[in-house]
């Protein structure tokens, strides 16, 4: 029998005390906050070397993905920055306007409904998990928020624990191909630079010993050109 029980009150307390924080903000700073945040992602993904780019010569940068680092993190901020004015535009407009209440209204509504969504989506998450599920069974199974908390998250991941752990595989194998991508370039660089140096050094040394050699040549002829002279002289 399902009845409401300590999990539920939590849940629901945590779930109300954070959506208050829609309540203060309005509805319109909510939504732009998170698409402030979603599509400051999704810009400064695609945008990140270009936006490096424009940065490089300022902050002297040379190496790719510190500028593609620099780059993602400016335009991030940037295209949050700009949301976040718009939101204050259109939360001003709305107040001047009378619709501060319903603002609020639906920012308190929208707010817990956010929250409400990360708890389901962890909940469906750690469900699925075997050494979990008995536990939670055990000790929420007649919650009367769980289930709904189960469906909900279900519907918005459809979680498969096998694919999200083959994705962190690969993620973790793909940042580490790249960080031994970028450190065997570093040191092919180093040892190119190395290398040059070296050979610059060896023809400089050739070029001056060549240099002294010919001027030795030099010395000696015009020595033997002036002791020629000298035993033509003696002879006349």
């Amino acid at each position: 029998m399902q009845e409401f029980g300590i999990f539920d009150m939590v849940v629901a307390g945590i779930t109300v005390i954070l959506g208050l924080k829609g309540l203060f903000r309005g509805f319109i700073k909510e939504v732009l906050g998170i698409v402030g945040i979603i599509g400051g992602i999704f810009i400064a993904s695609r945008f990140s070397l270009e936006v490096g780019n424009l940065i490089a010569p300022v902050l002297a940068l040379e190496n790719e993905a510190t500028i593609k680092l620099i780059g993602f993190i400016v335009a991030l901020i940037g295209f949050w920055v700009l949301v976040y004015f718009i939101a204050l535009i259109l939360s001003k407009i709305t107040d001047l306007s009378g619709l501060g209440a319903i603002n609020r209204i639906l920012g308190f509504l929208f707010g817990s409904a956010k929250i409400f969504l990360i708890f389901s989506v962890i909940a469906y998450a750690l469900y699925q998990v075997q050494s979990f599920k008995s536990v939670i069974n055990e000790k929420v199974g007649n919650s009367i928020t769980f289930p709904y908390l189960i469906d909900v998250g279900g519907y918005i991941i459809k979680l498969d624990t096998t694919k999200v752990t083959k994705n962190i595989e690969s993620g973790v194998d793909s940042v580490v191909n790249k960080t031994k991508e970028t450190i065997n370039k570093s040191i092919e660089e180093k040892v190119s630079q190395e290398i040059d140096k070296a050979t610059n050094e060896v023809v400089k040394d050739s070029t001056q010993i060549k240099e002294n050699i010919d001027q030795k040549e030099q010395t000696t002829n015009q020595n033997e050109v002036k002791q020629t002279n000298t035993q033509e002289e003696i002879k006349k």
